[in-house]
């Protein structure tokens, strides 16, 4: 497509939800060129491989804790798959089955192992939340527009089988296997920028999930956007310019490219109030099940929580972040009146107030009830998203951003496109009458 430069307005940094710089501290004006990562950016690989690796691991060595598997895993998040596999051999000290005197595991070995099972389930991979969005916006306004990843060729294809269009419209495609040094050499996206036509590296903006690809891309000399795929954000210090906890939050213009124009304002210059239609209504069900018993204790805040395994589609089609819809109790006693559908505000992601050691389901109903739910089936239909999970200083400012939230969702409820939602046959059939 015909390149454009786009032009950025003059802008300042501000805080948003959690205190978090939402915007860099400079006017970034001369971003012509946008390079996408894939695994984590693009596509939901990580979850997959960390199931997989996990057990392989588990498999070498029986005495593996879960966190020693996860930190060897996200220390060699974006890595070529080999170069991966020898770092985590290394550092774990694996041997073959585990037997102390055996012979040491080799990366080739552990890469075929793991790719056997691999193979035969890359098309239960989705998209990442918000990426064909961006795509799509990339698309529309001509920005030249490039992939590096880390994935080898022969992989590709496989990884993006259920997507076979995702890519369709990206200028150039630059593979793992195309240079010399993975990341976090900056290679790929030195490659990246020559077969764009890029003379100036610092043009390019990079989008990366990991702290090598953010490191990779600085090195390349290029403006850094982090989404990061893994929970301590410390690790990308100094290597991202700007932190976005989603696709859903990334604001190009900040960059000086096209401008979103799918974000709408509750109140026009009230940019606190805001939420983000979903392109597709994302439904869900299950039993409701115990927390961490301080939603009603510690916040005064009654949510009910679903268990994310079994809702795993669902889960991963939405962002970690604050989320409205409706929500209805399928009662199975007929004097239990309540059952719905009622307005909620929900929650889902690993809350860093409370570091989460994992995700979580955590609708509220706005809705007072007689009594506890466990065990009764809950439906929920997502609609909107509203911001991203934050930190926050104090408990008192969580409790007063959730009633925000709430207030939130309420108004938007209240709109006839979101109103008549609440008619949904997947919410009421079968349910007690209020």
């Amino acid at each position: 497509g015909r390149q454009r430069r786009h032009r950025a307005p003059h802008t300042r940094a501000r805080r948003g939800a959690g205190g978090y710089v939402t915007m860099p501290p400079w006017a970034p004006a001369n971003i012509t060129h946008v390079i996408l990562d894939l695994d984590g950016t693009l596509i939901n690989t990580e979850q997959l491989v960390d199931e997989v690796v996990g057990a392989v691991l588990r498999k070498h060595d029986a005495s593996l804790d879960t966190k020693s598997i996860r930190n060897a895993i996200e220390g060699v998040r974006g890595m070529r798959p080999l170069d991966g596999s020898r770092i985590i051999i290394e550092n774990l000290k694996l041997r073959k089955d585990g037997a102390a005197d055996g012979p040491a595991l080799t990366a080739e070995e552990l890469l075929a192992e793991t790719e056997v099972e691999l193979n035969g389930r890359w098309g239960e991979v989705n998209t990442m939340p918000g990426a064909e969005r961006l795509l799509a916006l990339l698309r529309r306004h001509e920005v030249p527009t490039a992939l590096a990843t880390s994935t080898p060729a022969e992989y590709l294809s496989a990884k993006l089988a259920s997507h076979p269009n995702l890519l369709e419209h990206v200028a150039c495609v630059c593979t793992g296997d195309e240079v010399r040094r993975g990341k976090p050499d900056p290679s790929i996206f030195l490659l990246a920028a020559e077969r764009l036509g890029v003379d100036d590296p610092s043009s390019c903006l990079v989008v990366e999930d990991t702290p090598l690809g953010c490191q990779a891309a600085k090195a390349a000399g290029m403006r850094v956007l982090a989404v990061p795929s893994i929970q301590n954000h410390d690790l990308y210090g100094g290597h991202a310019d700007e932190l976005c906890r989603s696709l859903y939050d990334v604001d190009p213009a900040r960059w000086g490219l096209p401008a979103f124009d799918d974000w709408r304002e509750l109140v026009p210059g009230m940019s606190l109030d805001r939420y983000l239609p979903l392109t597709t209504p994302i439904r869900m069900r299950g039993a409701v099940v115990e927390g961490f018993g301080r939603g009603s204790k510690m916040l005064g805040i009654p949510t009910a929580n679903l268990d994310v395994a079994p809702l795993k589609p669902q889960a991963d089609a939405l962002a970690p972040g604050i989320y409205f819809g409706w929500a209805a109790v399928a009662k199975e006693d007929p004097r239990d009146v309540g059952g719905g559908p009622h307005r909620m505000v929900m929650s889902i992601g690993w809350n860093p107030f409370f570091d989460n050691a994992k995700k979580t389901i955590e609708p509220w109903l706005l809705h007072e009830f007689g009594g506890d739910f466990y065990d009764q089936e809950l439906r929920l239909n997502v609609l909107g998203y509203i911001r991203p999970e934050a930190n926050f200083t104090t408990l008192e400012d969580l409790v007063k951003r959730i009633h925000r939230d709430a207030e939130v969702a309420k108004t938007c409820l209240a709109l006839e496109e979101f109103a008549k939602h609440a008619d949904d046959p997947f919410l009421v059939e079968g349910l007690v009458p209020n």
